[in-house]
């Protein structure tokens, strides 16, 4: 084995299947410093159990580290507008300011308001099959839409715009952690999160003027008698959109395609819809669309010998934990029987993802009626999927084209 080609996160074959990689680095560098990143990897599940759950020592304020460790010491003075803004987004904060951030969003985020949406995902699910032909590319003609038109009816804007969405937030997500495409550098990513930040605003003022049933209107309504500023409630309504719809969108797709890759899941799947729930979970620990989330250390911290010093940019393995056979039996089968499916897809302790629930629901709501109304839907075996590979922690595929079979006729 060449591990130096191995641990090469800058390979797109590496980063379209990381797996292999992170196996390495489990067995015989579960602390492991990666020089293209300047961060420090944990890979095994107890270890990243351990630090996300551990605020005090592993801060999530690390907007600077990550511009830093990206992009020359010359070029960080134009990316200073973006550092300001995220790092008032909430999964950038700690202690109080989190904790104010969390309350801003809280009523919108209650099981009572996510189960009150599943009428409306159901409605714009059954629309959007509705609309297929038999070969499609479900990626572009369906995952990438449920999201933001859910989004779209949660936000109250117009349809047209939440399909701008998609753009917005790639252009931050992909240049995040290192892009691997000059399509997607520090100049896409400050415009980017200013045109979100300048349409929201609009959005922001008008909800002011004429409230509604939606989240901007729950949303300025908690911020009523606060500290909370207009910018603060900027901040969180735009955070929302950026962690929740390119990663449900990325999360559905690449589910579906690993369940069609076993076909025997499939078919049980088709068989017993009850089985939905745990498939999903399994699509969540299987193959992650948010492989990692980075913290940056307030002190040092000792692992296994290895001493990580204060200051240090530290990325929080996933995708990694979640292969771990320390806590999963059989880690690298896809098994949508799998009990007690403890994965870290969504974060643990206090920085636990808010969207949980919504894209749980999202999910049971898009492969029930899928597979309800395209029971015999298969891949295309001279179409192959096509993978992403321009971002390590953001996985994804540019198009899944699929055969929807006899259902597509109805």
């Amino acid at each position: 084995m060449d591990v130096q080609a191995l641990l090469d996160f800058t390979h797109r074959e590496t980063v379209r299947v990381p797996y292999p990689a992170y196996r390495y680095l489990r067995e015989h560098h579960p602390v492991y410093w990666c020089p293209h990143f300047k961060a420090w990897f944990l890979t095994r599940y107890r270890d990243v159990f351990a630090a996300q759950g551990d605020a005090r020592r592993f801060s999530s304020n690390r907007m600077q580290q990550l511009v830093d460790a990206q992009v020359p010491a010359q070029k960080r003075a134009q990316l200073a507008t973006f550092v300001k803004l995220a790092s008032d987004w909430m999964y950038s904060q700690d202690g109080e300011p989190h904790k104010a951030s969390r309350h801003l969003l809280g009523r919108a985020f209650t099981p009572r308001a996510i189960e009150s949406l599943r009428q409306t995902i159901q409605d714009i699910t059954d629309e959007e099959l509705s609309g297929l032909e038999r070969q499609t590319d479900l990626m572009a003609n369906l995952f990438n839409r449920v999201p933001a038109l859910i989004l779209a009816r949660l936000y109250g804007i117009a349809r047209e715009d939440a399909l701008k969405l998609r753009r917005w937030t790639d252009d931050i997500l992909i240049f995040l952690v290192g892009s691997l495409d000059p399509d997607y550098g520090p100049a896409q990513a400050l415009k980017g999160v200013e045109e979100m930040y300048g349409y929201f605003a609009d959005v922001i003022e008008q909800r002011r003027k004429q409230p509604q049933d939606d989240l901007v209107s729950r949303v300025l309504e908690a911020s009523q008698g606060s500290a909370s500023s207009n910018e603060k409630v900027l901040a969180q309504i735009v955070f929302i959109l950026v962690a929740g719809y390119t990663t449900s969108a990325d999360q559905l797709c690449i589910g579906l395609l690993h369940l069609l890759e076993h076909p025997q899941q499939h078919r049980a799947l088709v068989a017993d819809l009850s089985l939905v729930k745990p498939a999903i979970e399994e699509m969540l620990r299987f193959d992650s669309a948010g492989s990692f989330s980075h913290r940056v250390l307030n002190e040092d911290v000792e692992i296994d010998g290895v001493t990580m010093k204060k200051g240090d940019l530290v990325y929080l393995m996933r995708a990694a934990a979640n292969r771990d056979p320390a806590k999963f039996e059989n880690p690298d089968r896809f098994d949508i029987h799998r009990t007690h499916n403890d994965h870290l897809a969504f974060g643990r302790g206090e920085h636990f993802c808010m969207g949980t629930a919504l894209f749980r629901l999202e999910a049971e709501v898009v492969f029930t009626s899928l597979f309800k109304r395209f029971p015999d839907l298969q891949l295309i075996a001279d179409r192959p999927a096509i993978w992403r590979t321009n971002n390590l922690q953001f996985r994804g595929l540019k198009s899944l084209p699929i055969d929807l079979g006899q259902g597509a006729l109805q």
